[in-house]
């Protein structure tokens, strides 16, 4: 580990040593019990509650307008107090919501305890783990945001088949009470002893990008400009609306992709074990983009990490539409697809930073995923609804090409007008 974080000025190697490590283990937990775990659980939750499919689901899609809905004030409170209380509060909530579902006798205590659920992810997923790191790290934040999402990434790979056997052992409200015990024994006091107390560098320090070392010794002395401040200059909350927009559009297209690419890739003709391999591509191959990036990052802008990432999901919507029933092009549609959905998570939390600098960061990432996580809370239902009209699966695609080719546009629109702005 001591090799992979860089030595720069104003940013500790211990401490951010020791805030990856314990976000590695703490982002796979959050996000495999609250976010990975349904899909496993799902059915059999239905089958004892008396749940509809799209009554289970709709459940979810409440839970992450919650978590959108609390996102910014989450972002505030870090900006204001820093981390560590926040993610504790987070750790203990997410303990509470998996007792709260295991311990569920009825819709109504389950729907609560998926309402805690959506508060405990806005203070445990990646955007308060981020805001956190930004203020803690100094000019180590790029490096060590892209070494907690590479571990982030093996979520689904590690709580897939963890939630299988706890299913098979010991049902589905054992499993959720496991959960509880993981957030309260270990994310709890991960976060406790590995987030240092207090605000943090970014209170008095000046924004640091953390672009280059050159870039980085030349900000050093100098203080954050007006645009800096959430809400001081028009132009900087147009240029975030454009940003919001573009990674908005992103994961609607992943969130209807997590749901529906299975039915998706069998209505092209492709059988279902075939379906099943070409999503299990997706997940490595977030990794080796996450990898790619953590390895070609002193040489690359986090802006051409953003554009790598909306150009490569219009090139596997553009592979979609000819998967026409092989797996050949299944898995090129797997690879670009992977590789823009694993560079996305870093762009959302680098260019903000990049862009507006790190004073203020949590109130604006927060006012991001605010958004993200209604696209993401929509999206399932939403695609299923134009399905239902008659759309078909075949023309679907060509909706969500459609939508990825607006989310390079809006992109595209947000670093002209970044390039009019004074520099953070």
């Amino acid at each position: 580990m001591a090799r992979l974080a860089f030595k720069f000025p104003g940013g500790s190697d211990r401490v951010t040593r020791r805030l990856v490590m314990a976000f590695a283990f703490t982002q796979i937990i959050a996000w495999g019990s609250l976010y990975y775990s349904i899909a496993v659980l799902g059915p059999s939750i239905a089958a004892e509650l008396g749940l509809s499919r799209s009554g289970l689901f709709g459940i979810v899609s409440l839970t992450l307008m919650v978590l959108g809905a609390t996102a910014p004030t989450v972002g505030r409170l870090i900006d204001a107090t820093g981390g560590r209380m926040v993610m504790c509060a987070g750790s203990l909530l997410g303990a509470i919501s998996c007792a709260t579902l295991a311990l569920a006798p009825n819709v109504w205590v389950y729907m609560l305890g998926w309402a805690i659920g959506g508060v405990a992810m806005a203070m445990g997923l990646y955007d308060p783990a981020f805001a956190t790191l930004n203020r803690h790290t100094g000019t180590n934040y790029r490096r060590a945001l892209t070494m907690v999402t590479l571990a982030g990434g093996f979520a689904s790979t590690v709580f897939w088949p963890l939630t299988m056997q706890l299913l098979n052992a010991i049902g589905w409200r054992g499993a959720f009470g496991v959960f509880a015990l993981l957030h309260l024994c270990v994310n709890l006091p991960l976060h406790w002893f590995a987030i240092p107390a207090g605000g943090g560098e970014t209170n008095t320090a000046p924004a640091a990008p953390a672009l280059t070392p050159v870039a980085v010794a030349a900000s050093a002395t100098t203080p954050a400009a007006p645009a800096a401040v959430p809400g001081v200059q028009p132009q900087t909350r147009v240029l975030l609306t454009w940003l919001t927009i573009s990674f908005a559009l992103a994961v609607f297209i992943g969130s209807t992709m997590s749901i529906h690419l299975l039915g998706l890739l069998q209505a092209t003709g492709m059988t279902l074990g075939a379906a099943v391999t070409v999503g299990a591509v997706i997940g490595p191959m977030q990794v080796v983009g996450r990898l790619g990036e953590f390895l070609l990052g002193a040489r690359v802008q986090p802006q051409s990490v953003g554009a790598a990432a909306v150009l490569l999901l219009v090139g596997a919507m553009a592979a979609l539409t000819l998967v026409d029933g092989s797996l050949r092009a299944g898995v090129v549609f797997a690879m670009l697809y992977g590789m823009g959905n694993g560079l996305m998570t870093i762009a959302r939390g680098m260019v903000p930073a990049v862009l507006f600098g790190r004073v203020g960061y949590g109130a604006r990432i927060g006012r991001i995923a605010r958004w993200v996580f209604f696209a993401n809370a929509a999206a399932p239902a939403t695609y299923a609804a134009l399905l239902g009209i008659g759309v078909g699966y075949r023309n679907s695609v060509l909706v969500l090409l459609a939508l990825a080719l607006l989310g390079v546009l809006a992109y595209r629109r947000a670093m002209v007008l970044a390039r009019a702005l004074p520099a953070p």
